[in-house]
């Protein structure tokens, strides 16, 4: 019979206060929302109040002791308190007689104060509950703590903080290289992003006055309208740095959140969302947070106090939970029901806003059935005849070629244009999948997926005779495309005025690429990637253009050489007008034609 025993974790509490005061938080500013939460919720615990502010801050150089000081007018602790949630990491006062966390308080984890070892290495506080004595917790960063009773000196302000009613102090000497953290200045900088819009009154003393913190109103809920847009607008442009293109009231009853979308003024990329300013009850979580928004809206920033979402135990990011996710849900729909507003109220405002956040309204149309119905017909795309929309095409023509990739469209643009085809250039981000769906918004829209190889169906191929007479010349331009590994064919086409076209279709590409592979297997894998193989050429193809009068003239030719060095020059021609990639064999093709038939065009003029 195996013997079981019941041991306890061993800890290291030197270790663990480094890794949440040092590890768990992003910067040591943390250490002012802190204290602020903590004061917050003990008023809150109280119920009650004094004449006494919520808060009072008192910076290093404004102390007498040369010691930042937070003091609040909260409910306080007793001997038992202290021991069981200053000296426990983890226990917080913050619970119900159930254990579960109150929601009413801004912090719920116990280990807030630990954020203060950024910036000290020794805390002290003193606490009076009720009509009880002081206590005095003093905590060090190497996990050690002493606990006693007190009585202040009456000239320490604490005395007479604590004599007016129940309440705490919190005193921070500061620890080398961070006394900038603890004084007036910053503490009161600090206290003012955090906790400007806190429900209580926090003060802090400063050498010309003491300085009202909170509250502020927010500027979404002041009530004045013509004083809440420009507040509001105000506040879009400290987030912005530049004047928002729009601001849309945003509100979701059941995570007790109201606030403001932001709409930025100027494009982003998608990799770049600008985060969320976040308040949790009046106190600021974070300023760059993510998760609030779903992934089309990177054209929008967030400024929104909540009272249900849950924060993170560093509170510096929101907890991933179906509340949030019906969250985002909802100001997803907020955002698009201002779209669909703005589009069938302000049209030139919404074609002011396609032209900077084009990339967002694609994925967002694509990501949603009814916001395509209203963007698709708006939506610029680039075609082979200039940026149009969709609409306007129909009306040219009955048919849309879309191709799916910015190279394809390349090649295929300005020969298209010639044989009178429309063609919209599905590569870039959201669009070609876009595009597949327009039949289901536009009636009669006709758009017909088109590659590099099914442009040969639209390119006139030249009589057998006409190839017979020329076939010397082209056997010659053949061998020299053959040591390019190029397929040299010769066809007709519009506009005249391009002499050669290259093609390199995706099916091609992939032949090179199974082959290659194929080469280097082994006898197994080699066969099986065999049997893919239709045996058809993986080449790229030059089309000379017979119509074309250069080529015309140097189908003429009778000399190999000059022959040669013409082909090559018209083939890295058609690379560079495609933005095609020069290997280093075309690059050695692109130097030996142009100087070959620079000597040439020398050589003639000395003769």
């Amino acid at each position: 019979m195996t013997e079981h025993t019941n041991d306890t974790f061993q800890v290291d509490l030197r270790g663990l206060v480094d890794l949440l005061s040092h590890h768990l938080y992003s910067s040591p500013k943390v250490f002012v929302r802190e204290l602020l939460q903590n004061g917050i919720d003990a008023v809150t615990q109280r119920g009650a109040s004094d004449e006494r502010p919520a808060i009072q801050l008192i910076g290093t150089d404004q102390a007498a002791d040369g010691r930042m000081h937070c003091f609040d007018s909260g409910v306080g602790l007793d001997d038992s308190d202290v021991r069981t949630f200053l000296a426990t990491i983890g226990r917080s006062s913050k619970r119900d007689e159930l254990g579960l966390a109150r929601t009413d308080m801004l912090g719920q984890f116990g280990i807030g104060l630990l954020s203060a070892f950024l910036v000290t290495d020794e805390i002290e506080v003193l606490s009076r509950k009720g009509d009880g004595p002081v206590v005095r917790w003093r905590g060090r960063g190497d996990g050690s703590y002493v606990v006693d009773h007190i009585t202040p000196e009456p000239a320490d302000p604490r005395a007479l903080w604590l004599a007016a009613g129940p309440g705490t102090c919190v005193a921070l000497a500061p620890r080398r290289g961070a006394e900038d953290w603890l004084a007036t200045d910053r503490v009161v900088a600090l206290a003012q992003e955090y906790g400007r819009f806190l429900p209580c009154r926090v003060e802090a003393t400063t050498p010309i006055r003491t300085v009202t913190i909170a509250p502020i109103t927010p500027p979404w809920l002041i009530g004045d309208p013509a004083q809440r847009r420009a507040a509001v607008h105000g506040l879009g442009v400290a987030e912005l740095g530049i004047a928002p293109f729009a601001t849309v009231p945003v509100s979701v009853p059941v995570a007790g959140l109201n606030g403001v979308a932001l709409i930025l003024g100027n494009p982003t990329h998608s990799g770049r969302r600008p985060g969320s300013r976040v308040y949790l009850k009046g106190m600021l979580l974070g300023d760059e947070m993510g998760g609030l928004l779903p992934e089309w809206a990177f054209f929008a920033r967030l400024v929104v106090d909540t009272s249900a979402l849950q924060p993170t135990a560093s509170r510096e990011s929101l907890y991933e939970n179906d509340l949030l996710a019906d969250t985002r849900t909802a100001l997803g729909d907020q955002l698009r029901h201002w779209l669909t507003r703005l589009a069938a109220t302000e049209p030139d405002r919404m074609h002011e806003f396609l032209r900077i956040h084009h990339v967002a309204a694609k994925g967002m149309a694509l990501a949603d059935d009814e916001m395509l119905k209203v963007l698709l017909p708006l939506l610029p795309f680039e075609t082979n005849t200039g940026d149009t929309t969709l609409p306007e095409l129909m009306q040219r023509t009955s048919t849309i070629y879309i191709t799916r990739t910015v190279d394809d469209f390349r090649q295929v643009a300005q020969v298209g244009a010639g044989q009178g085809m429309e063609i919209v250039n599905g590569g870039y981000v959201y669009e070609y999948d876009l595009l597949l769906k327009a039949a289901a918004v536009l009636p009669g829209a006709d758009l017909v997926p088109l590659s590099p190889d099914d442009l040969d169906a639209h390119i006139r191929t030249v009589d057998i005779s006409r190839e017979s007479d020329v076939a010397w010349p082209l056997g010659q331009m053949r061998a020299a495309l053959d040591r390019l590994d190029v397929d040299l064919e010769l066809r007709g086409f519009s506009p005249h005025s391009v002499p050669a076209l290259y093609l390199d279709s995706e099916t091609a590409q992939e032949r090179r690429d199974r082959r290659t592979v194929a080469d280097t297997a082994d006898d197994t894998w080699a066969a099986i990637l065999g049997a893919f193989d239709d045996g058809a050429s993986s080449r790229a193809r030059l089309l000379l253009n017979d119509d074309n009068q250069t080529v015309r003239r140097l189908l003429e030719v009778r000399d190999p050489g000059l022959a040669a060095m013409g082909v090559e020059s018209l083939y890295t021609r058609a690379l560079l007008m495609g933005h095609h990639r020069l290997r280093a064999a075309d690059l050695a093709a692109l130097d030996r034609s142009f100087l070959g038939l620079l000597d040439r065009a020398m050589g003639a003029d000395r003769g």
